[in-house]
C-alpha cells in the first residue's frame, strides 16, 4: 500500500514539473515614465534589474498573479517650450502587481498579458534641493515565456502605463515639503528580458 502511494505521488510530482507554470527569476529592463504639469514635462529614463515572477493557481490554470520589483538608475529630464534640462543619474525603484492571463501557443512558448498596479520612485537634484517623485499608475504587460527545459525559461516583453497619481517630496537645507502634483497627462513604456526558474 505504501509503495503504491509513493509511486502515485512520484508520478504526480513528475507531471507537475513537466507542466510547470509558475516562475520566478530576474530581468533587465529599460523604462520611461513621463508626466506633465503646468507648463512643463518631467521624463525619467530608467534602467533597472528586477525580480520578476508569476504565480498561476495550478499547472493547467491560465489565470494568475504577476509581480515585479526592481532597482536601478534614472536620468531625469525637464522639458518646457523654451528649453530642455537633463539632470544627473540617480536611483530608481520600480514595482508592479497585476492579474495575468497566459495563453500557450505550444509546449515551449506561451504569451502572457497582465493588468494592474505599477509604481515608480525616482529622484532628481538641482543646486539647492532634492526632489523625489512617487508615481502610481495603471500598468499593462504583454510578454512571452519560452521554456528551455522543465526548470528554466526565457522571458521578455513590453510594459505600458498611465499614471493616475504623482506625489513629490522636496528637501532643501532648511525644509521638507510634500505635495500632490496637478497631473495633466502622462505615460510609461518599457521593455524587459530575463531568465526564470519554473515551479
Amino acid at each position: 500500500m505504501k509503495r503504491s502511494v509513493s509511486v502515485v505521488l512520484l508520478i504526480l510530482a513528475s507531471a507537475s514539473l513537466a507542466f510547470a507554470s509558475s516562475y520566478i527569476g530576474g530581468s533587465i529592463s529599460v523604462m520611461n515614465d513621463t508626466y506633465s504639469e503646468d507648463n512643463y514635462k518631467v521624463v525619467f529614463n530608467q534602467a533597472a534589474v528586477s525580480l520578476e515572477g508569476a504565480n498561476y493557481f495550478s499547472a493547467s490554470e491560465r489565470f494568475g498573479i504577476a509581480y515585479q520589483f526592481g532597482f536601478g538608475s534614472s536620468t531625469p529630464k525637464f522639458v518646457t517650450s523654451i528649453l530642455t534640462l537633463e539632470g544627473d543619474p540617480t536611483s530608481v525603484l520600480t514595482g508592479s502587481l497585476m492579474g495575468t492571463v497566459k495563453h500557450a501557443l505550444n509546449r515551449e512558448l506561451s504569451l502572457e498579458t497582465a493588468l494592474g498596479y505599477g509604481y515608480t520612485q525616482s529622484s532628481y537634484e538641482d543646486s539647492s534641493s532634492e526632489s523625489t517623485s512617487r508615481i502610481s499608475k495603471i500598468e499593462a504587460k504583454i510578454g512571452a515565456l519560452y521554456e528551455l527545459n522543465n526548470e528554466l525559461a526565457l522571458l521578455g516583453g513590453v510594459r505600458f502605463s498611465i499614471p493616475f497619481s504623482v506625489t513629490r517630496t522636496t528637501r532643501s537645507d532648511s525644509s521638507t515639503t510634500t505635495e500632490t502634483v496637478s497631473l495633466e497627462s502622462g505615460s510609461g513604456f518599457g521593455t524587459y528580458f530575463g531568465l526564470a526558474f519554473q515551479y
